[in-house]
């Protein structure tokens, strides 16, 4: 730009001699110089007043009055030391009142085209931010996941549509507010401290908690968020997102439900009750007290089952599961742990008389007619008992004790109960 400049400069000065010694006529001289300075003067002026929204014709147009100002004055420097007699005839006040005015002239039209085209970068600024922040907002607003921008303040800066549409509430009545004021309740305390957190570790949180929607109910939601940084490397805010996964936390729930539970009876199944006992025995061993299980298997059930139909089986089935559930305490547990074959595990019993009592008012019970399908079945239950610690330490053993003493209660006459003992062969 430099070697432009002064390249420009040089032609400027070359076309003066050579203008100057092609015209040797002093008045001709005189009057083109006069011409000069007025055509610099009129482009100046016009290039204040015309309003142009384009730099580059200020640019051009300066430019060339600037050259024509310079142009002049090499006219008139090479004129007056060529002709000395030609400073009579342009008086000095004149020389120097069109000198001061054109280089006033340039100076305030330079000065003008700048503030202009300050003017212009700014409003071409202001429209690409301008530009930025709407299609931000509707890049954000296409987003189906609830997203959000809070300051150093926790005060929501930015949220979209899905965000606002979850609360049940506008971006106007969002914007500006903390989630404690919009929402004062233990999740937004909760979202407060991870807020928190977040912006003094600088490191992402992802947690899980419950949120109230706006259909009225609290939905499972998982959140992520993390700190946001500005140009200068400060921690200026928070930015997050948030899942709804409640309908993922239900068939997980429902999963989880028919891994521990039988599907006919709603009973606990065998790997809960697995699970159960072996934290029923690590419980009682540490707290020394007793416990037992009561093996149960129902008489006459294969019967029905091959005469009825397996619809009416099943049928019995939940009426047993329905009665041992109503006949014992809440602190016990009842399992169906496959086929015609039940457990129930009693925790902590004051004497064995009171499991003996138990046991018969099982049998009892589940001996009663119950309706199947249209028939009415009749069935009867063989009992076996087990202790814990005095006929075995572990689970796996103490079911097995426990089944080896029903099955001794079958060949007494089944419908009744019977306690194991060592002596009993295991069938």
């Amino acid at each position: 730009m430099i070697k432009l400049s002064l390249l420009l400069l040089c032609a400027a000065f070359a076309s003066s001699y050579l203008f100057v010694f092609v015209t040797p006529h002093k008045f001709a001289l005189e009057m083109s110089f006069s011409l000069l300075i007025v055509l610099q003067l009129a482009i100046c002026l016009w290039a204040v007043l015309r309003e142009t929204q384009k730099m580059q014709v200020y640019q051009y147009m300066l430019t060339f009055s600037g050259m024509l100002l310079i142009i002049a004055i090499s006219v008139k420097i090479l004129a007056i030391s060529m002709y000395p007699d030609l400073q009579s005839h342009w008086s000095s006040w004149s020389h120097l009142l069109v000198y001061s005015s054109s280089l006033i002239t340039s100076s305030l039209g330079f000065i003008w085209g700048s503030v202009e085209k300050a003017e212009m970068e700014r409003n071409a600024q202001t429209a690409k931010l301008e530009h930025n922040y709407h299609f931000m907002n509707a890049f954000l607003d296409a987003i189906p996941l609830p997203v959000f921008y809070k300051d150093k303040d926790l005060r929501y800066r930015t949220i979209n549509k899905a965000f606002a549409s979850i609360l049940g509430r506008s971006k106007d009545q969002i914007i500006g507010k903390t989630t404690v004021e919009i929402l004062p309740d233990k999740s937004s305390e909760l979202a407060q401290t991870y807020d928190l957190t977040t912006l003094k570790s600088g490191q992402d949180q992802k947690y899980e908690t419950t949120f109230p929607f706006s259909d009225g109910l609290r939905h499972e939601i998982e959140i992520n968020k993390s700190v946001f940084i500005d140009g200068s490397g400060e921690r200026v805010g928070v930015v997050g997102a948030f899942t709804d996964i409640t309908e993922r936390k239900i068939y997980e729930a429902k999963i989880n439900y028919l891994a521990m539970h039988d599907q006919v009876t709603g009973l606990p199944n065998r790997n809960m009750f697995y699970a159960q006992l072996k934290k029923a025995i690590a419980m009682a061993e540490r707290n020394n007290y007793s416990l037992a299980i009561l093996y149960i298997d129902l008489d006459g059930f294969k019967i029905i089952n091959d005469s009825f139909g397996h619809s009416a089986g099943d049928t019995l089935l939940r009426t047993v599961g329905k009665r041992l559930s109503k006949s014992i305490r809440k602190s016990d547990t009842a399992c169906r742990i496959g086929g015609d074959e039940f457990v129930v595990l009693i925790e902590m019993y004051s004497d064995q008389a009171d499991l003996k009592i138990i046991a018969e008012k099982l049998c009892k019970s589940l001996a009663a007619p119950s309706p199947c399908e249209g028939h009415i079945c009749q069935t009867g239950a063989s009992i076996g008992i087990a202790l814990y610690p005095q006929d075995a330490e572990t689970p796996q053993n103490l079911v097995k004790a426990a089944d080896t003493a029903m099955y001794a209660a079958k060949q007494q006459g089944k419908n009744q109960a019977c306690f194991y003992n060592s002596l009993m062969k295991s069938k």
